[in-house]
């Protein structure tokens, strides 16, 4: 960039800048739908303003520190608000537990709560997915689990376990980005999107079939 101006480079304006925002540091685990939903702000902005919370969601882990970053004319209402906001989340977890079949065969994300007995091996091998993808979806830096900690797990349906030598497509709806579709499903990226259908660019209309694995 020391010819940015010879070559027409133009830095983008900021969203907001450093001293526009307050950071806070959360007690409980938050998802940014319900961040968003109880301060009004975009959930884009939460994902700009905190980037390494990659799945969308603040963990909570007994001893370790997480903390979020909201506009600074926002920041008041959540402060003022915290504990309501924290038993809204967790009554929102509560119900979702509660309509939660025994054989999921779902790729929606669920909410996972410790019992007596449990390990992560245990906990992966009930839902088809793998230790470290549990440990990388939760923060985890270590094995050690509580009793009563939550977990989000994104679970393998029927479809994506039955036959790994069959291709797996997805119909493209209404609304669809290539991003959106890869968190889906668990370990297909964007560019795994791209190369298994040859695609040059990330347009996509509805009705199109993609190739989601090799086959």
């Amino acid at each position: 960039f020391e010819y940015a101006e010879e070559h027409g480079f133009q830095p983008p304006h900021p969203r907001t800048t450093y001293f526009e925002t307050d950071t806070i540091h959360t007690k409980k685990k938050l998802t940014f739908e319900q961040i968003s939903e109880v301060t009004g702000v975009e959930k884009e902005m939460l994902q700009f303003l905190n980037p390494s919370y990659k799945l969308d969601i603040i963990p909570f882990i007994e001893g370790e520190k997480y903390s979020l970053r909201l506009p600074r004319n926002r920041s008041g209402l959540f402060v003022n608000n915290e504990a309501a906001i924290y038993g809204y989340a967790e009554a929102l977890e509560e119900k979702k537990e509660e309509i939660l079949p025994q054989l999921v065969e779902a790729t929606e994300p669920i909410r996972y709560r410790v019992r007596n007995g449990d390990y992560l091996g245990r906990i992966a091998e009930r839902y088809g997915v793998g230790v470290s993808q549990i440990k990388e979806w939760n923060n985890l830096r270590s094995n050690n689990l509580r009793i009563g900690q939550r977990l989000t797990i994104y679970p393998q349906n029927k479809a994506t376990a039955q036959n790994n030598s069959s291709p797996r497509i997805y119909t493209v709806k209404h609304g669809d980005s290539l991003w959106s579709i890869s968190k889906k499903f668990p370990g297909v990226t964007v560019q795994q999107i791209k190369n298994l259908n040859n695609m040059n660019s990330n347009r996509l209309k509805p009705g199109m079939k993609l190739k989601l694995s090799d086959g």
